[in-house]
């Protein structure tokens, strides 16, 4: 078993002043990393981040979140794209950083409730975002 943390609990953003947490989770004896992968434009900074965390033997999860705008299962053709297209942006990330898993509401938007379950066509969107 592996034990981790969640950046969050520090940072929403991994900036070259945040990387000496890695060293301290490493010291408290941490084995994984879970990173926000929220700047979706910068995969440089997740390799970065991600050489750091081989050279300190550290696991890695990323984890990613979609809003409103970003909505995989909205009723709005042009919302579930933009949902689908940073999905796969948050990939390319995790990936960079060399993460096993993707972690994080990513299947509909965070916050986002009709109060009831899922329609057919909010469920047979999201199968089709999770697909691409």
């Amino acid at each position: 078993m592996k034990i981790g943390m969640n950046l969050l609990m520090w940072t929403d953003t991994l900036s070259d002043e945040k990387l000496p947490l890695l060293d301290e989770m490493k010291e408290i004896g941490f084995d994984a990393v879970e990173l926000p992968c929220f700047d979706l434009d910068d995969i440089e900074n997740y390799a970065k981040w991600g050489k750091r965390m081989d050279e300190l033997g550290l696991a890695r999860t990323g984890t990613a979140v979609r809003g409103a705008d970003q909505n995989p299962i909205s009723p709005d053709p042009a919302v579930r794209r933009a949902g689908i297209d940073a999905n796969k942006r948050n990939l390319d990330c995790c990936a960079a950083a060399g993460c096993q898993v993707m972690a994080g509401p990513f299947h509909s938007a965070l916050g986002e409730f009709s109060g009831k379950g899922p329609t057919d066509d909010e469920w047979k969107w999201g199968v089709e975002s999770m697909r691409e």
